[in-house]
């Protein structure tokens, strides 16, 4: 089928063509109509003398350009006044209504000339725009890809140098407190890869496709756990798809990253067997974010001192203005 950007592309080519061929071609386009004309003189009212040689202006200053469309337009006028004074004497531009008529072609196919110039001067500005913000908009996708790598390789070099100084650490609890940074710096590395591999919505590059993100992230920690522990713990991960900011995926990430290393650290002790479920959806103007398991919950002392386990998660549920529940009640 002929559709407009093929139609726009042809007549692309026919505007590019060499100034003599664009004048050649107007002529015979110019021959032709009026032929057409001559041929369907018993059909069309001598009247409308001046409507076919219009139609020989239109397609010149569409095909071609505004100096084809004036020039059909002259030698249409040309044309029409041969042929009147070569006809009949009856028939002769001797009244002031014929002449009147020619002068209003040739303002009329002048006008149409120039109008269609602009018209396609305006369509080829408005391409041209189109394709630079196509390249912007690529160049843009880019330098956030290129950020995103950046600040992964920047995290796991942070992660590696935390590990060393934990090793040479005077106390136990340097030696803790520095895994603990190395295991949140390690935290942000694998969302940061994660949006580095293309977990970006497709209309938007700095938008986040949260059920890519979300199901993406889940897999990778069911691979790190099952590469550190063989336990039978299943993990699966089931998210809706929806638009998220990427300041807010990653600290939606950070907590998904939080309470499924806890759960598979703490919740099945002992070599049990079991599940760890994450969900993720919306509802009205909510997200819901929800990671259960099986397990044996939350011992009566937690393993970390002072409550370590659940800073980053309240922390981030108060910037995402949100609430972080658990099976005992909310906390805000």
């Amino acid at each position: 089928m002929f559709s407009f950007p093929s139609l726009t592309t042809a007549i692309h080519h026919t505007r590019t063509l060499p100034s003599w061929t664009r004048w050649l071609l107007t002529v015979l386009v110019v021959a032709g109509v009026f032929a057409a004309r001559s041929a369907l003189d018993g059909i069309l009212p001598s009247r409308n003398m001046l409507l076919m040689p219009i139609l020989s202006v239109l397609i010149s200053a569409t095909l071609f350009d505004r100096n084809s469309g004036l020039l059909a337009t002259l030698l249409s006028a040309a044309v029409i006044l041969w042929t009147r004074q070569a006809g009949e004497a009856d028939a002769r531009l001797q009244n002031q209504q014929d002449i009147a008529a020619l002068v209003l072609f040739l303002v009329v196919g002048g006008f149409i000339s120039l109008l269609i110039d602009a018209f396609h001067s305006a369509l080829a500005r408005l391409k041209a725009a189109h394709a630079e913000l196509a390249r912007t908009g690529e160049q843009r996708q880019l330098l956030l890809q290129e950020f995103r790598h950046r600040t992964r390789n920047d995290l796991q070099s942070l992660v590696a140098l935390l590990l060393l100084r934990a090793r040479a650490a005077p106390s136990p609890a340097a030696q803790d407190g520095l895994r603990e940074a190395a295991d949140h710096a390690r935290a942000l590395a694998r969302v940061h890869t994660l949006l580095a591999q293309g977990a970006i919505h497709e209309d938007d590059p700095t938008l986040v496709d949260t059920r890519g993100f979300v199901e993406g992230l889940a897999m990778q920690l069911a691979e790190t756990h099952a590469t550190d522990d063989l336990r039978p713990v299943a993990l699966s991960a089931m998210a809706e798809a929806h638009a998220l900011d990427s300041e807010r995926a990653i600290l939606v990430g950070l907590v998904l990253n939080e309470c499924v290393t806890n759960a598979l650290k703490y919740a099945f002790p002992d070599e049990r067997p079991g599940r760890v479920t994450v969900r993720f959806t919306r509802h009205e103007n909510d997200f819901r974010l929800v990671i259960e398991d099986d397990g044996t919950g939350s011992p009566a002392e937690d393993p970390r001192p002072d409550g370590e386990r659940t800073i980053l998660q309240d922390g981030t549920s108060i910037y995402l203005t949100g609430r972080g529940a658990t099976p005992d009640g909310d906390r805000p």
